[in-house]
């Protein structure tokens, strides 16, 4: 990943337009963000391409170009934040949807570029650690940790900018050497200025078979916090029942990824 602050030094000016100024430290960021997203490193060479195309798609829109820039640049500084779970999750949203976007534009030079860029590192990647690889879980060492899946979405301030609350949801599974597991998830919704959080917690025995993984969950608890309905709030204990869940282990981006599936698959990251 290139240092966003190892560039901050670098002041020289593109082109200027319309008030607009495009530095080679902009660039520099964007570039960044791509290595950052992509898992990759771009050449001298595509270095200096990318320099070119950016100066031309500046000539043309500058104030387009700079503003394009300065979101690519503020999402990245928030990614970066994020801990390292978030920042790979946020990182497959992005990819998926923005891979297939520069496949649709087979003539446009920057999607040709950053398809290039992407590509080469997903052969690297291939080459050692398939992406898509999946492996047998084997035993209870095998997954043995803390696993996490976790989304943000927007957030909610009053007009005098006071932060409400946010969309948030957040689901761990702590699997120990013994055979036991402990699982949480939480879930903050906001909606018309209220804020509503739901939270679970419960505690299992743990058994695998081949690809197949049963818990067999002790009774629960569940929370249900809203504030704007605090009469009808309520904690309320979760029946015990037993749970399947087809089970594997694959690579992505070179983090290993623990996946569950019951109706569709979830795959989580681990964390401390």
């Amino acid at each position: 990943m290139v240092n966003i602050a190892a560039h901050s030094a670098e002041p020289s000016v593109f082109l200027t337009a319309e008030n607009k100024a495009l530095n080679r430290s902009d660039v520099n960021q964007v570039i960044a963000f791509f290595e950052w997203a992509f898992g990759a490193k771009f050449t001298t060479e595509q270095r200096d391409e990318y320099y070119s195309i950016k100066s031309n798609e500046f000539e043309n829109d500058p104030v387009g170009t700079k503003k394009g820039i300065d979101d690519v640049i503020a999402n990245y500084r928030e990614a970066i934040t994020e801990p390292e779970a978030e920042q790979n999750r946020i990182r497959q949203g992005f990819n998926k949807g923005f891979v297939e976007q520069l496949r649709q534009l087979p003539n446009d030079a920057e999607a040709k570029l950053l398809l290039s860029v992407y590509e080469a590192a997903s052969s690297n990647n291939t080459a050692s650690q398939s992406d898509d690889s999946s492996s047998g879980v084997g035993g209870i060492s095998s997954i043995v940790g803390k696993w996490v899946w976790a989304q943000t979405g927007s957030s909610t301030y009053t007009q005098g900018g006071a932060y409400l609350g946010g969309n948030a949801s957040r689901f761990t599974y702590q699997f120990k050497p013994n055979g036991t597991v402990e699982y949480t998830g939480i879930m903050n919704i906001m909606s018309g200025g209220c804020n509503q959080q739901v939270f679970q917690s419960r505690k299992g025995k743990v058994s695998l078979n081949g690809s197949t993984m049963t818990i067999k969950w002790s009774p629960g608890r569940f929370t249900r916090d809203f504030s704007c309905d605090r009469a009808n709030n309520y904690t309320k204990t979760v029946p015990a029942e037993s749970t399947k869940y087809q089970v594997r282990l694959k690579t992505d981006l070179g983090q290993n990824q623990l996946c569950l599936t019951r109706k569709e698959e979830t795959c989580y990251s681990p964390t401390n």
